[in-house]
């Protein structure tokens, strides 16, 4: 499980963290495609380390690598969520307030 937070310099800042914005990320294109992530050294670090989690998922089902913190296997439980942005953490459950409220509707 992952969360994506980056957010993006297009408009101003207004669009954040938009649908489908870690794909130039996930396939390390933040030098081609500059629109969304404006280019620079900064999305090109979070395009590298989320497209080698990528790789290192496709290849072996196990999305660690060594530019990342330890990312533990999704369960129920924990609900451990990589958190991907400049500094990229893990966090147990993110939004678990708002889900729980959900449940009481």
């Amino acid at each position: 499980m992952y969360l994506f937070t980056w957010e993006s310099p297009a408009d101003g800042g207004r669009m954040m963290a938009h649908h489908a914005l870690e794909i130039t990320f996930v396939f390390d294109n933040t030098g081609k495609a500059t629109g969304p992530s404006g280019g620079g050294p900064k999305p090109a670090a979070l395009a590298g380390k989320m497209s080698d989690a990528w790789i290192a998922f496709a290849r072996t089902g196990n999305p660690n690598t060594p530019q990342l913190p330890r990312w533990p296997s999704y369960d129920a439980k924990t609900r451990s969520t990589m958190i991907f942005n400049d500094d990229c953490k893990v966090e147990n459950d993110p939004g678990g307030a708002e889900r729980h409220l959900w449940e009481t509707i």
